[in-house]
């Protein structure tokens, strides 16, 4: 028998209450109404609930219940709850403090006491006191007991123990708060009882786990209402002989974490989205510019080679410059998205450290000669030096700050460019010039797309893109690029580095050639017939003008996709032109229908395109094209790889 089992049923009236029944009582008793408020106040006390506390029940009737006794979070309302539904309820760690000041613990059950008209009004509540867990002072059990009690009762985590049929033993404070549900309500019931169905199918089979494999288990489990989503550790208890008895649960709250991470997911979405949109309005934006550009740059190519008097060549020129500059700023726009977008594409291998710059100089000596700026190089520290650097990539970053140098100096001004070891593995470019020099202030902002300082009022040309790309690149291929002096006076110089390597085993073959300015060279061509699948008018004239400088050469036009096939089959042109936007369909099904055709399979295909993103060339090249010309086309170019195409020699 506990002390709980000499409880009246009923204590009854008031004045029973005060019965010798009622304070005699083994057990500590209080009785309290329920105010309209819903807080309970102290009405009575036995003789035990007074030592119990070592107060006299005069300092304790008329007090609130919940200053007298402390209830585990979310048990506030315990007490109108019992008034209001007539059903007991137990609480098994409530605690009060003694007039000494010692916290005790004490477990209560409490029920409804009926006034005359058997109308619930008051509810009387039994303490068990826990003598055994005296939480300050000298209590029997050792105190690491005692702490470890704490922990489970404080715990903001869900600690639970189930038998092995799946039915609670124990839940703690935390979870009967957390789903407003009591210790003696549950306890025999199964997860079915406290939560829906298809949550309690997902515990219950993780519970199956860890009794079939006998060992621990981590989980994510949901969870109604608005804490759904719990990690919890499940593991299994066994007794002294090593029989598995029961199955113990630690539930910690993620919900928090989880929507960080739906909400870094939806970020990380929205910024792919924006990404690919920004992509497709480039490449879009690209191909809407390169097109009527075609038409500029091509048709003022075939002005330059006709006599024009000095007023007439010097304004075709004029547009030439003009549309070679908007050119360049289409390119490098695309080329800054790539790299922001991460499609950057790299062929990193060892370069000669001399040959790329070599090239780039032989490039810009026209724009030095018109400048009046001198480029000169001190060869010996790189002479004999090998890098790991994407050599086309390379060779654009040197075009970039070197073409700046040129562009921004001053009249009879030099460019220079020197090698030097710069630590860490690193071979330095160094680019030294006598232009204006640099602030200290501008520094920061060098680097930044769009960004040309001063430049913007000079009237020299530029996109503000150079320096920004080839940052972007030069990082790309693990080395670095900067300002190593711009300050306190004219000139400025600008350090490359990159990873040096060793030479490699053929690099006794590499031959520093000059690139000097391209010249145009009508070829000699055998009979040639070339079908050109088009239906842009100019497109189609300027491609007609410029093959009419050839001689031998014969030119039909097709403006769809299924005219282009049947003259393709028909015809037995020695090269197809191709463009990718027809009327009728693709120029990707065009190039399919010519490979998969027997009798075209062989015939050499070039896509004619303003999409120059190089994922378009690649996946093109792959289907067999056999060349991929970017528009806007460069006349003579054009020719010349028509003209490899065909196979010819030059008479």
């Amino acid at each position: 028998m506990t002390e709980f089992d000499v409880i009246p049923a009923h204590p009854g009236t008031a004045e029973n209450r005060r019965s010798a029944g009622f304070w005699s009582a083994p057990c500590a008793l209080v009785v309290v109404s329920i105010d309209t408020a819903r807080r309970g106040w102290i009405t009575e006390v036995n003789a035990a609930f007074c030592e119990f506390l070592d107060a006299p029940a005069a300092r304790l009737v008329g007090q609130p219940f919940d200053e007298v006794v402390e209830l585990p979070p979310g048990h506030a309302e315990m007490l109108a709850a019992v008034a209001s539904s007539g059903k007991p309820r137990t609480v098994a760690a409530a605690r009060c403090t003694r007039s000494d000041g010692r916290q005790v613990r004490a477990e209560l059950r409490a029920d409804v006491v009926p006034g005359s008209d058997g109308v619930p009004h008051d509810v009387v509540i039994a303490f068990e006191a826990r003598t055994d867990r005296v939480i300050a002072g000298n209590g029997p059990l050792p105190n690491s007991i005692r702490v470890l009690q704490d922990i489970v009762e404080k715990s903001p985590a869900l600690i639970y123990v189930k038998d092995l049929d799946g039915r609670f033993v124990y839940i703690n404070d935390y979870f009967g708060s957390r789903f407003d549900v009591w210790l003696d309500e549950v306890v025999g019931e199964t997860d079915y009882y406290v939560f829906p169905s298809d949550i309690a199918h997902a515990f219950s089979a993780n519970d199956k786990l860890v009794r079939e494999t006998r060992r621990a288990h981590e989980f994510e489990e949901p969870a109604p209402g608005p804490h759904g989503a719990y990690r919890t550790v499940k593991f299994p208890l066994f007794d002294e002989s090593g029989q598995l008895v029961a199955v113990a649960g630690i539930s910690t709250e993620i919900t928090d974490l989880k929507r960080a991470e739906a909400a870094a997911r939806d970020a990380r979405d929205e910024a792919e989205r924006a990404s690919r949109a920004k992509s497709e309005l480039l490449s879009r934006m690209s191909h809407e510019l390169r097109t009527p550009l075609n038409s500029i740059l091509g048709f003022g190519q075939l002005l330059q080679l006709q006599p024009l008097g000095d007023e007439a060549r010097e304004s075709v020129d004029r547009v030439i410059s003009a549309a070679n500059h908007l050119l360049a700023l289409i390119t490098d726009v695309l080329e800054q998205s790539r790299i922001e977008a991460g499609h950057l594409l790299l062929s990193p291998e060892p370069v000669h450290a001399v040959a790329p710059l070599m090239e780039a100089i032989e490039l810009l000596r026209p724009l030095a000669g018109q400048c009046g700026v001198e480029l000169s190089c001190d060869l010996h520290g790189g002479l004999y030096e090998f890098v790991i650097a994407d050599y086309q990539r390379l060779k654009q970053i040197l075009l970039n700050v070197l073409g700046n140098g040129i562009k921004y100096n001053r009249k009879d001004g030099t460019v220079r460019v020197s090698f030097q070891r710069a630590g860490d593995g690193l071979l330095r470019y160094l680019i030294a010039d006598t232009g204006p020099g640099l602030d200290e202030a501008d520094l920061d902002q060098l680097f930044l797309p769009f960004e040309r300082l001063a430049a913007a009022g000079s009237g020299t040309e530029g996109t503000g893109l150079g320096l920004a790309l080839s940052k972007s690149l030069a990082e790309a291929m693990g080395g670095r690029i900067g300002v190593l002096r711009g300050t306190d006076g004219p000139g400025c110089t600008f350090y490359l580095d990159l990873p040096a390597t060793d030479a490699p085993q053929d690099a006794h073959t590499i031959v520093f050639g000059g690139c000097g300015a391209p010249t145009f060279t009508v070829p000699s061509f055998a009979p040639t017939g070339i079908l050109y699948i088009e239906n842009d008018d100019a497109n189609v004239e300027l491609v007609r003008r410029a093959f009419a400088l050839c001689s031998n050469v014969t030119m039909r036009i097709a403006r769809t996709g299924a005219a282009g096939l049947r003259d393709a089959a028909r015809e037995r042109p020695d090269v197809i032109l191709l463009d990718l936007h027809l009327p009728d369909t693709t120029g990707e099904a065009v190039l399919a229908a010519l490979r998969d055709n027997p009798q075209t399979r062989n015939v050499p295909v070039a896509i004619l395109s303003a999409d120059a993103t190089s994922t378009q060339i690649d996946r093109l090249t792959a289907m067999g094209a056999a060349d991929y010309i970017t528009k806007p086309v460069d006349v003579a170019d054009l020719v010349r790889r028509v003209h490899m195409l065909r196979g010819s020699t030059d008479g």
